[in-house]
């Protein structure tokens, strides 16, 4: 074969390859457009999640810290002047102040329930209603908190949270459940030694005073660097 024709076909191969390459293109065309299509789709979706993401936590965030000032704003008198008015951003009493501070914590709880500031504005406002000896609102908002916290410190404060709500209603036994619970966690969040001092405290509220002095003795014997060791040692000997 001579050299002109052995390059002829090469040349006639060439575009046979090509056009089967293009015939093949075409065919697929509007599926490999589609996938494309889709991808940018995805593209635009994960983007547009993160890009709402971060500006929610902003906003939450934002929200939250105005909530945390509210809760360390001044407490000024209500002025006697007439026709005067409270100045702003001050509350005339601490009950004032403590209930324009739980109604903050609420609004970011309810607003951003899935943020993190919104975790934190619950189990805050949780707090609260303890503090104003609402205790069973306090007792299912904690619990809300640590149902939804994960791994996160909420979780044993909020359960700690929890003890205290029930203990305040006299559930003791519930409340002794719990912190005992606790204060076996010794690789958790919170120092098993406070944690025990609770116990033993709600231990003799319900007169279960074999379990109050295993706990202080537990403190004592486990924890001699504790900061409540000497209390624990004190209540041991009053209780003999």
């Amino acid at each position: 074969m001579k050299a002109e024709q052995r390059h002829h076909l090469k040349q006639n191969d060439f575009v046979q390859t090509a056009l089967r390459l293009w015939a093949a293109f075409q065919a697929s065309r509007d599926r490999i457009l589609m996938m494309a299509g889709a991808a940018i789709v995805v593209v635009a979706v994960v983007g547009g999640y993160v890009w709402w993401q971060t500006r929610t936590s902003d906003r939450a965030s934002a929200m939250f810290g105005r909530a945390m000032a509210t809760g360390q704003a001044q407490i000024a008198p209500a002025p006697t002047v007439p026709g005067a008015t409270q100045l702003p951003g001050t509350y005339p009493t601490e009950d004032a102040r403590r209930a324009a501070s739980l109604q903050a914590y609420q609004e970011v709880a309810l607003a951003y329930p899935s943020t993190a500031a919104g975790l934190a504005a619950k189990y805050h406002s949780a707090a609260l209603l303890l503090e104003t000896g609402r205790l069973a609102e306090a007792e299912e908002s904690f619990r809300d908190v640590a149902a939804r916290a994960g791994r996160s410190i909420y979780t044993p404060l909020a359960r700690l949270g929890v003890a205290a709500a029930l203990s305040g209603q006299t559930k003791h036994d519930d409340a002794i459940q719990e912190l005992t619970d606790l204060s076996g966690d010794r690789d958790g969040a919170l120092p098993v030694d406070a944690v025990l001092m609770e116990l033993a405290r709600v231990c003799l509220k319900a007169g279960k005073v074999p379990e109050a002095r295993a706990a202080f003795k537990r403190i004592v014997d486990g924890f001699p660097e504790s900061p409540f060791v000497a209390e624990a040692r004190r209540r041991l000997a009053e209780l003999g």
